[in-house]
């Protein structure tokens, strides 16, 4: 359930926004707006304010916004306050706006994540065995600090390592609520060629322990019950799920759990891949730290770059037939599997997952395929340079045959998702 209203928020929001900024644009540039919809079919709620009708309507999965002059209805409007009444470059502004406000409703998203939430404080994930860091830290543990100097990636752990060794590293970490100052001395690794105090860092950390297993399961047919806790893998120690798939990754397929007051010997399948099929593990919450106005700023600048980056990118390889298009489009379903993830790993990859599939939906809205933002542009662009208008009757034509078009891609797209999901 929470899937499902995570889902219909979400399109209800950036459809929403998309059509607010044609709403906007249409009210500042003079062209009237018949009707603004939130939602498909019949009306729930109506109220008229001027010569424009607002409505709330039965199926929350999007809205519109109906402009006078644009279909056969005029409305109350004149016709210079018409779409096709008004100049060419004003339509090629309505038009931008849509994904314009998408773009920038992205920014927000991300930045309200980083501002409010913060960063995901890194913790310990997992410890080698006979290395320093075994002695002094915790599955667990939070890192605040190393060296005095405030980190939330595993490079900047690293590099600070490095920078420091070998002389004993600086851990300032959060424990259990209480904060320790620990000191843990690298040792230097000829096969890795650099320091090492012997430790995984992660924010969200895995532990050995069995929540959930699904009936007739790769782990359930070993033999693991809900509540078990691997505590060692071919006697080595095992404190996390980490350390258990170091060892599986070794070729160890032994493991000691324990149930209850019981120790229990087990023997895995020997195909690692399949294990994890129908199990759920117990996690640790992440633990995030606040950071400034001005950095949170940058971050979430950066990631509406990133993704505009790799949504180009991934239309270009699309172009060049280097990745098929059925691997790249993504329909409801499919949007509704990649929210699900988001929840499960927390509250700011939700809203890092919504900014970018709000900066898709701005970038979709652009490409020139009649029915979209990007095709009325191009209508208005080659008016601007031609100083010739395409019909208006041709150029609705044209729209609303690429309306049915992407409808049917959509159900395509929507059918092919629900073939991998059951399939």
């Amino acid at each position: 359930m929470s899937t499902f209203l995570l889902f219909v928020g979400t399109i209800l929001l950036l459809v929403g926004v998309h059509e607010l900024g044609h709403f906007l644009a249409a009210k500042f540039l003079g062209v009237g707006v018949l009707e603004f919809a939130i939602g498909f079919g019949p009306a729930l709620w109506t109220w008229r304010r001027g010569k424009t009708r607002y409505s709330l309507r039965a199926f929350p999965l999007g809205g519109y916004v109906r402009l006078a002059g644009e279909g056969p209805e005029v409305g109350e409007f004149s016709p210079a306050e018409t779409y096709y009444g008004r100049p060419a470059w004003a339509r090629f502004v309505l038009a931008l706006t849509g994904p314009t406000f998408n773009v920038f409703l992205a920014f927000l998203l991300a930045l309200a994540g980083f501002l409010f939430l913060g960063l995901p404080r890194l913790r310990v994930a997992g410890l080698v065995p006979g290395k320093p860091a075994e002695e002094v830290l915790l599955i667990g543990d939070v890192v605040l600090a190393v060296n005095g100097q405030e980190v939330f990636s595993t490079d900047s752990i690293g590099a600070l390592i490095q920078e420091r060794a070998p002389d004993p590293v600086f851990f300032r970490v959060l424990r259990q609520g209480e904060e320790l100052e620990l000191s843990v001395t690298p040792v230097y690794s000829p096969e890795d060629g650099r320091w090492l105090v012997g430790c995984y860092f992660q924010p969200n950390v895995v532990l050995a322990e069995v929540k959930a297993v699904a009936s007739l399961s790769p782990l359930s047919a070993a033999g693991l019950r809900p509540g078990d806790v691997v505590v060692a893998a071919c006697s080595t120690p095992v404190r996390s799920f980490l350390e258990w798939y170091a060892a599986l990754e070794e070729g160890c397929r032994e493991i000691s759990v324990r149930r209850g007051e019981d120790l229990v010997t087990l023997t895995l399948l020997p195909d690692v891949a399949e294990l994890w099929q129908g199990v759920e593990f117990r996690t640790l919450p992440i633990v995030y730290g606040r950071i400034g106005p001005s950095r949170a700023t940058g971050l979430a600048g950066a990631q509406v770059a990133q993704a505009l980056a790799v949504i180009v990118e991934t239309l270009r390889a699309m172009l060049a037939r280097k990745i098929p298009a059925g691997e790249a489009l993504s329909g409801p379903v499919g949007i509704a599997g990649i929210l699900s993830a988001g929840l499960a790993a927390g509250p700011l990859v939700v809203l890092l997952l919504i900014s970018v599939i709000s900066v898709n939906l701005a970038l979709f809205n652009l490409l020139p395929i009649p029915g979209l933002d990007g095709a009325r542009m191009l209508f208005s662009l080659f008016e601007m340079v031609s100083r010739r208008r395409v019909p208006p009757r041709v150029e609705t034509l044209v729209h609303t045959l690429g309306f049915l078009l992407l409808l049917g891609l959509l159900v395509l797209v929507t059918a092919r998702d629900l073939f991998k999901l059951f399939g």
